[in-house]
């Protein structure tokens, strides 16, 4: 008598669909973070501005503001597999034209690059693999799977912050080394994702799902209508919070050297401890969130400490006596804790808001919204520390507090939405059994 195959959605190749994920997600963040962690040998190369470089996240994610949207359609029309590997190839474009602007010495291939890698890199990290975990991990570990996913996504920057640097000093200080190495690794990155499309449809085969990827349920605009207000709430805080911190962590290294007068070892570590952190704790946290659920009361914490972190940048002191050493590393041990338990309870709580066929969409969705916040912040950022002084930067992180005390504030009222319409955001992760 033949048994029923079991799912390999519930064996333990999901965790190596997910190490793929996690390796995708490095290689993407890696390459897009470069602006953050080359600043000081950029200023150099090509005679620019801290304002300069915050242009190239504007570039990055102002056609996002729309594009994830329907992309996110496309994904529900053609199938998670098929916009996985297309749109990782503007990754391959959009890092060539950085190598090609690099070794010409035009920074206007820089910004095109990027905007064409923040094409590619959102629909891919946000949209495609969001919503390709979300498959693979239904109703099991989710909340561990996008903590880890997102992790990985950050512990990019911490590599690149090492990795490329290295390279630049290693090769006599040539920042199109950096830009080659990045090309090696987007193209590694690239390969990644075809090796995933082949076990996501061998897996679908197996389960006598052979077309479900590629014949979709229809899905048109006026899906939207039916996403309801803890959503709407989830897409906000997810826009407030991680451009606070994001923004942050963009001009963090330049802030640490100017402002708080760290030298270039100590700036990297401290710019690197969100996310050491995060590595440690999210995996952790995100298990006990499956068991617990509380996702909108964890997300009200989280904001709590941000705003903390936030607010310690705002204090003026004088740097003596290591003062500014240990106000540093307080502010980022907290600013890390926040992000940390953030990671993975926000993207996990879109597929409990919309229905399973429009996932795409609703991960799209609040992609867009999110890059509205990642294009106008560095923007405004850069304009307020034009003159880079140590005064600019304190303006700079009163502007972010003020972001995330609004934040605080829809976390809030995502709470108390959540506890009057059923505890939907809530519930707790079944756990399928799994051989």
């Amino acid at each position: 008598m033949d048994k029923k195959q079991v799912s390999w959605h519930q064996t333990s190749l999901r965790w190596l669909f997910l190490a793929m994920t996690c390796i995708f997600q490095v290689g993407c963040c890696l390459c897009s973070d470069f602006p953050s962690v080359l600043a000081s040998q950029m200023k150099l190369q090509f005679s620019i501005q801290q304002s300069d470089i915050n242009q190239l996240f504007t570039f990055y994610s102002l056609p996002n503001v729309i594009f994830p949207f329907f992309g996110g359609i496309i994904i529900d029309k053609i199938g998670i597999r098929t916009s996985l590997v297309s749109f990782a190839a503007f990754l391959v474009f959009g890092q060539a034209l950085c190598y090609y602007g690099s070794l010409i010495l035009n920074y206007n291939y820089l910004k095109i690059g990027m905007m064409l890698m923040g094409m590619g890199g959102e629909i891919c990290m946000s949209v495609a693999q969001s919503s390709i975990v979300s498959k693979w991990f239904v109703g099991q570990e989710m909340a561990l799977a996008f903590g880890l996913k997102l992790t990985f996504t950050r512990l990019g920057s911490v590599l690149g912050v090492n990795l490329l640097r290295y390279t630049y000093v290693q090769f006599n200080e040539s920042f199109q080394s950096c830009m080659m190495i990045c090309c090696i690794i987007i193209l590694i990155v690239w390969g990644v994702s075809f090796i995933q499309i082949e076990m996501d449809k061998i897996s679908d085969f197996r389960d006598g799902q052979i077309k479900k990827d590629e014949e979709q349920s229809n899905v048109s605009l006026s899906d939207i209508k039916q996403f309801k207000l803890d959503f709407y709430l989830v897409s906000l805080t997810c826009v407030l919070s991680y451009s606070a911190f994001i923004v942050l962590q963009q001009n963090s290294l330049q802030m640490f050297k100017i402002r708080y007068q760290l030298q270039d070892q100590e700036a990297t570590f401290f710019y690197s401890l969100p996310y050491y952190i995060s590595a440690i704790i999210t995996p952790i946290f995100g298990g006990f969130v499956d068991k617990i659920g509380q996702r909108p009361l964890i997300i009200l914490v989280s904001g709590v400490l941000l705003l903390i972190s936030t607010s310690l940048y705002c204090v003026e002191l004088n740097c003596i006596n290591d003062t500014c050493h240990n106000l540093t590393l307080l502010a980022q041990s907290i600013s890390g804790l926040s992000f940390a338990i953030f990671a993975p309870v926000i993207w996990p709580c879109i597929p409990l808001c919309i229905k399973a066929n429009a996932q795409g969409t609703g991960f799209g969705v609040v992609t867009s919204i999110q890059n509205i916040g990642l294009s106008l912040l560095p923007l405004i950022v850069g304009s307020i520390i034009q003159d880079e002084t140590q005064q600019s930067y304190v303006q700079m992180m009163q502007f972010i507090r003020m972001v995330t005390i609004l934040g605080t504030l829809c976390n809030i009222t995502l709470y108390m939405y959540d506890k009057s319409h059923g505890r939907k955001l809530s519930v707790k992760q079944k756990k399928q059994k799994s051989n």
